[in-house]
């Protein structure tokens, strides 16, 4: 599964101290991530669905991270995009796995 390879990436490169006091999408860079982290972890758990809720607030933090990543130094710049692949792939898996919910229930 893509989505788990990038998480897991993620989650092995670390947290980087040039990012104390960066703010993305209303947060704190590491609280951001602390809450991207653990929604990705629990949708591939299967602990968590991504309901409307969950989904605004991933696009949001989506487009924050874009925004940060064009306007900011090579560090920071390169955080938002790995972060930001992290949530484009929760999304995309969480739509996926919704279409293949639907087909099937169609199909009954």
């Amino acid at each position: 599964m893509h989505l788990t390879r990038i998480w897991r990436d993620h989650v092995a490169a670390g947290y980087s101290s040039k990012l104390a006091g960066v703010e993305i999408a209303g947060s704190d860079a590491r609280a951001l991530d602390e809450e991207i982290t653990a929604c990705v972890s629990a949708y591939v758990c299967r602990c968590m669905a991504v309901d409307e809720r969950i989904e605004r607030r991933l696009i949001e933090i989506s487009r924050a991270l874009a925004d940060k990543q064009a306007h900011s130094d090579e560090t920071i710049a390169a955080y938002c995009a790995s972060l930001n692949e992290l949530v484009i792939a929760v999304l995309a898996e969480s739509r996926s796995t919704q279409s293949r919910k639907e087909s099937t229930w169609r199909a009954t």
